[in-house]
């Protein structure tokens, strides 16, 4: 992928394959409030979900969102929707994905400088103009995936609250707590474009 010299500079910025994963943690560390990312390849197993388990917590302990997106045919997983739920997020499958990307808080991307060289290494993007553009291609991709089955918790969670429970005595029957059942419930809204609640619940209601 070539930078126009215009985007060069503190926009748009090149990090080695080699200081990836310090700077990828590093912006990561300072995210608040959404992070995307989408795959062209990924592996999923119980390992990875308990390697990513820590910045899991503390993601969520902030209230960041987190939406993934990987083929269908690059991996299959070893984990059950029940373990994916515990990274406190939305997974979806989608046929195929032009590039992996990551946005954070819709203010920073990182994308591979060439997909086909994984030495490379990416580019940092801090162009509103550009971030902006490839949110729109991580939506894109987004809207033409199925959402994912309901995990055990996530049914719990729906069942109780449907029973016209709040929050609070939700969180006490389960075990977990308030900050969690509140989290769900964002994360179920976002994941099946609801505006409040009861758009929610209509929505499930009509899931086949």
């Amino acid at each position: 992928m070539l930078v126009p010299a215009v985007l060069r500079g503190s926009q748009v910025q090149r990090i080695s394959a080699r200081h990836m994963a310090a700077r990828a943690h590093e912006l990561l560390s300072r995210t608040r409030h959404e992070h995307l990312a989408m795959y062209d390849a990924m592996t999923v197993d119980d390992e990875a979900v308990q390697r990513a388990l820590p910045a899991a917590r503390g993601r969520r302990a902030r209230g960041v969102l987190l939406r993934t997106m990987a083929p269908i045919g690059a991996a299959t997983p070893a984990v059950t929707a029940d373990d994916l739920a515990v990274l406190d997020g939305d997974h979806r499958r989608v046929a195929a994905l032009p590039t992996s990307l990551t946005v954070l808080d819709r203010r920073v991307a990182l994308l591979p400088a060439d997909r086909d060289d994984p030495e490379g290494g990416y580019l940092e993007i801090w162009s509103q103009p550009l971030v902006t553009g490839l949110i729109a291609l991580f939506d894109r991709h987004w809207s033409t995936a199925p959402p994912p089955p309901l995990s055990t918790r996530e049914q719990e969670v729906v069942a109780l609250l449907a029973e016209g429970w709040t929050d609070t005595v939700v969180a006490r029957r389960l075990g977990i707590s308030e900050r969690t059942v509140t989290a769900t419930v964002r994360t179920l809204m976002d994941r099946y474009s609801a505006r409040s609640r009861f758009q929610l619940a209509l929505k499930l209601s009509r899931r086949p």
